[in-house]
Formats: C-alpha cells, structure tokens, sequence
C-alpha cells in the first residue's frame, strides 16, 4: 500500500477514534449523576477520566496540527503514540493502579 494512502487511512481513523472518544466522554459527562449517584457532581475525577480527558487533548492538539501545520512524519508520530500511551494507562491502567498502586484484591 503506497505510504501516503497509508497516512490518509490513519488520520482517518484517528479522526473516527476522536468524535467516538468526544462522545464517551460527553455521555460520561451527562450521565454521571445517574451511573456514581452523586447529587449535584457532574463528573467523577478518578484517573480513567484524567486519563481520558488528556488523551482527548492530546489527539485534538494532533487534529489541528495537522489540518493547520500540516505536522507529518515523525511529529505526528509522537504525538499519536503519546495519545494513544494515555488512553492504554486510562482503560488497561485502571486494573494495575487497583491492584498494584492501591493494594485491592482483585473483584
């Protein structure tokens, strides 16, 4: 497959994985109260949504830097893979800061 269509397949799917990551976090925001039972809070700040909502920035930073600088190569690389580090630690961290970092035996 030539490189360039190869780029264009992964924006595209970083730019899938965006609006379906805009909207977890959206439906997290709205739906909170009901899921956590906290009156009045409408978010519980806990890594996974730290996590998240890093990952979400990060990704929006690597969506304009490419449709404004035309970041490429090598930028663009780091910057997909920092995204992509944060949201492993959000979602596949969550077991390991339960069961190493705060000493709970697994559920």
């Amino acid at each position: 497959m030539p490189l360039l269509t190869l780029e264009r397949l992964t924006f595209r799917f970083v730019t899938a994985g965006f609006v379906l990551l805009s909207a977890t976090l959206l439906a997290g925001l709205l739906f909170s109260e009901q899921l956590y039972g906290t009156a009045g809070r409408f978010w519980k700040w806990d890594h996974k949504t730290t996590f998240s909502v890093l990952a979400w920035l990060t990704f929006a930073i690597l969506l304009i830097g490419r449709s404004r600088f035309g970041w490429r190569g090598r930028t663009a690389r780091r910057v997909l893979y920092a995204g992509s580090a944060l949201l492993l630690l959000a979602y596949v961290g969550s077991r390991f800061v339960l069961e190493v970092v705060l000493a709970r035996p697994p559920v």
